[in-house]
């Protein structure tokens, strides 16, 4: 660890980005601590000796405070919160606690605490909504028009945190980060949801029958060890109040990325059926991420290609089904 390195707390550690952010942070010598409430520990196993994991609940307001004054971070990066939006729109109450009132808690505690840190807040390319065809690649000038509860709440913790850089002189940097895929996620997301069938089918463990939904939708998918790196560099360098889309400036149609993990299978002979319960009623057609400002600003760009993490989720998929762990870093 460098002596000099900042103190580094990360909300929702043991999640899917919150794992892959401990792993870049404490590669590069960072002191790494972090918030959970839940989660599978196996996705810290190969840097547990090197972080400090606190037990809080972003929604109780005295043991963040609690969490901060005791760790006093230098950098924070809050990750915590719902992140599914079917989720979002089956208790629309637990995700407005979780997504908004978790983040007041979060800067709040910050502001009466730790009031020089530099801290980082994840939006989501989400807060758009339906952007015209037009209008794409959206930038971050697009107005905010969400059309789903998760949309709504992190347009309002985007709001949240511009107030706190502006009205506290915070130094708050705001992300809207689109589509992230890559091993760890959970099945309830897309690719990962795929990845975990086609295993199962090579595996014998379900028939070769792919369940699918909409094909045509076409999402940014951008993998998430590359969307570490831009959380990090933008804590570090960005300006604070500022915005920054988080993509990879191409939109994948889902029927794609079914077509490559397929052809990357071990299985001949998968077939497709749609699922009307896989459909969203609200689904967004067409979306795709304008990242030119975050290149402007810290030279960041996409470095993984897409087929390298369809693999690794795969792989994931593979050595998870198989009750092994597969550390999948990027050296």
């Amino acid at each position: 660890m460098l002596h000099d390195s900042p103190k580094v707390l990360i909300t929702g550690i043991t999640g899917f980005v919150g794992s892959h952010l401990a792993d870049l942070l404490v590669s590069e010598g960072y002191a790494v601590s972090g918030i959970a409430l839940t989660g599978d520990p196996r996705t810290l196993s190969h840097v547990h000796q090197q972080t400090s994991l606190a037990c809080g609940d972003i929604r109780n307001a005295k043991e963040i405070a609690d969490i901060l004054a005791e760790v006093k971070p230098d950098h924070i990066y809050h990750l915590a919160g719902v992140a599914f939006v079917p989720d979002a729109e089956a208790d629309p109450k637990i995700i407005y606690d979780i997504n908004v009132l978790g983040t007041l808690n979060l800067l709040e505690a910050a502001r009466t605490t730790r009031p020089s840190a530099k801290i980082l807040i994840v939006g989501s390319g989400e807060v758009y909504g339906h952007v015209p065809e037009a209008a794409l690649p959206v930038n971050e000038e697009h107005p905010l028009q969400p059309t789903n509860l998760y949309g709504v709440t992190k347009a309002c913790v985007d709001m949240m945190a511009y107030q706190y850089a502006t009205a506290y002189k915070m130094h708050v940097i705001r992300v809207r980060p689109f589509n992230h895929i890559g091993p760890r996620q959970s099945e309830q997301f897309v690719c990962s949801n795929f990845a975990k069938q086609i295993v199962e089918i090579e595996q014998g463990i379900r028939a070769p029958i792919l369940h699918v939904g909409n094909l045509e939708a076409r999402r940014d998918f951008t993998d998430a060890r590359d969307v570490v790196r831009a959380y990090r560099t933008l804590l570090e360098k960005a300006k604070s109040g500022e915005v920054y889309n988080i993509g990879s400036n191409r939109a994948w149609e889902i029927g794609e990325i079914v077509s490559m993990l397929i052809g990357a299978s071990r299985f001949k002979g998968i077939v497709l059926e749609r699922q009307s319960l896989r459909v969203r009623p609200n689904d967004i057609p067409n979306m795709r991420c304008d990242a030119s400002k975050a290149d402007k600003a810290i030279r960041w760009r996409p470095e993984i290609p897409i087929e390298r993490t369809l693999q690794d989720l795969l792989n994931y998929w593979r050595d998870t089904i198989n009750g092994k762990w597969l550390d999948l870093r990027i050296s």
